[in-house]
């Protein structure tokens, strides 16, 4: 026989074994065994089942032989290496039912043993591996309906407990009415592969996983094509690559917007030669002018003119420097105690001055009844409200343009509210960036808003605007009320 058997008296001595029960054992011949051994005192036996058969319980299970045990405390066995045995007991009995002898049988097991157990470890190295990764997998027989899958495969498609795998596809939740078409394409790849050899299925699915859109890769692999044999094997393998779609998202809008930068800067560049060489050549024009000019009037007008443009080129010389500090992080910013009615009210009298050839705009500001005095960079907070002021006067034809600022618990609301032609809403996303002019009829290189935009934010504050075509805007920036410091003695300054 091809397996090992022995029989024992119900005490547990052998008094008969087989040749292959000998060879298993590791001994010389049968003598060795045969009124020597107890199965009882065998210390390889599992205990539960000694226990069993002293009961007169049948028993099927698994016995590790460790040799080094059995040559240490049983009997001397030629073999050194771990052995699994598949145990099996039954009784020989008495016509009343007693127990006479004891029928053992071993059945070699250690090539299944192992190979159960290395297909354990596989298993649980893939369930690892899986979770992970983000990596599921499973594998279904059309035919028989046998499926494995990992918890990481079902995971992923966001399914809570494990389902016929052939139908798995109608109980997913997808993002979009765009995903929920891929649901008819798995199912037929499902359907067509019970009947013909097809090629791997790949698709990106939109889903929604524990309440989320989740980008999914689900991969479906004819295995086996056997129908015969009742064989016909799918492979379905998935990948969580949500962060890679983020990623590769943004990377496009950053692309978009290098992209779309370098065509602004172009057309900045190109335009700032226009916007230097205007100012440039009226201050030359006229000073030429001015010069050999005998009429007191025309020389007074060509004054006006020359200073005009003078101030015009240095606010658009002043822009690129600026710019260029913000680009290298060098914008420098000196800290001090500034009294804000005071300031708003010198910029009320400078730009009514600037704006008196029209005087159907009225400008006015709104100040705080009393005092307001902050810590901040006076220089850079004038500039951000003159930035807005000129914008203001440049697009409001009549009406008024008031200015004003409020105290808010711990921040300062300052506001440019105008009665000019206003901004369509889907271009007041656009305003603060930069090189952008909505009106290229307007005066200017498109620097002031964005530049505003980086002081304020350097500041430690936020800047926007409202606005309705045909009934004005009004840009804001709110700034952090920082006490003002006192007996300073000198200022400090902070690079951006």
């Amino acid at each position: 026989m091809t397996v090992g058997c022995a029989i024992c008296d119900k005490e547990g001595k052998l008094i008969e074994v087989n040749d292959t029960y000998v060879e298993y054992m590791g001994l010389e011949s049968k003598k060795d065994a045969v009124s020597q051994l107890n199965i009882y005192t065998n210390p390889c036996i599992n205990p539960e089942f000694k226990e069993m058969m002293r009961s007169g319980i049948p028993v099927s299970g698994e016995v590790k032989y460790d040799y080094k045990i059995i040559n240490q405390a049983y009997v001397k066995s030629r073999h050194r290496n771990v052995h699994y045995f598949r145990f099996i007991v039954n009784y020989l009995r008495d016509a009343a039912g007693n127990v006479e002898n004891i029928l053992i049988i071993w059945v070699e097991n250690t090539l299944i043993h192992n190979t159960l157990r290395q297909n354990k470890n596989f298993h649980e190295m893939i369930g690892a591996s899986s979770s992970a990764s983000k990596i599921g997998f499973s594998s279904i027989n059309l035919l028989k309906n046998e499926q494995l899958v990992t918890p990481e495969y079902l995971r992923n498609l966001g399914i809570s407990e494990e389902i016929d795998l052939r139908t798995i596809f109608s109980h997913m939740k997808y993002a979009d009415e765009d995903a929920s078409r891929q649901q008819q394409v798995f199912m037929d790849y499902v359907e067509k592969a019970k009947h013909e050899r097809v090629e791997a299925l790949e698709r990106n699915i939109y889903l929604i996983v524990n309440g989320e859109p989740r980008w999914i890769k689900q991969y479906l692999i004819q295995q086996t094509f056997d129908p015969d044999n009742g064989n016909i094997v799918l492979l379905g393998v998935n990948v969580d690559i949500n962060e890679q779609k983020k990623t590769e998202e943004a990377l496009r809008k950053a692309k978009e917007k290098a992209e779309s930068s370098d065509k602004l800067k172009s057309a900045f560049l190109a335009n700032m030669s226009h916007e230097i060489r205007t100012p440039l050549n009226a201050i030359v024009g006229f000073a030429n002018l001015l010069v050999s000019s005998e009429n007191k009037g025309d020389s007074e007008n060509f004054k006006q003119i020359i200073e005009q443009n003078s101030n015009q080129l240095l606010q658009l010389i002043g822009d690129i420097l600026d710019l260029s500090k913000i680009e290298s992080d060098t914008l420098d910013f000196v800290w001090s105690n500034v009294n804000i009615n005071a300031m708003m009210y010198d910029l009320e009298k400078i730009f009514q001055m600037r704006n008196a050839a029209n005087p159907d705009v009225v400008i006015k500001c709104v100040a705080s009844v009393g005092d307001c005095v902050i810590r901040t960079d006076r220089q850079r907070l004038i500039q951000v409200v003159s930035n807005l002021m000129t914008n203001a006067i440049k697009f409001t034809t009549q009406g008024s343009i008031i200015m004003g600022y409020e105290k808010r618990k711990e921040e300062i609301y300052f506001y440019v509210k105008d009665t000019g032609c206003g901004i369509p809403e889907e271009n007041q996303s656009q305003i603060f960036e930069r090189f952008v002019q909505l009106d290229s009829f307007k005066q200017g290189t498109g620097l002031g808003l964005p530049i505003c935009s980086s002081i304020v934010r350097a500041m430690g504050g936020k800047i926007g605007v409202n606005s309705k075509p045909g009934e004005g805007s009004t840009f804001w920036f709110i700034l952090p009320e920082c006490p003002p410091v006192r007996n300073e003695s000198e200022s400090r300054k902070h690079s951006f």
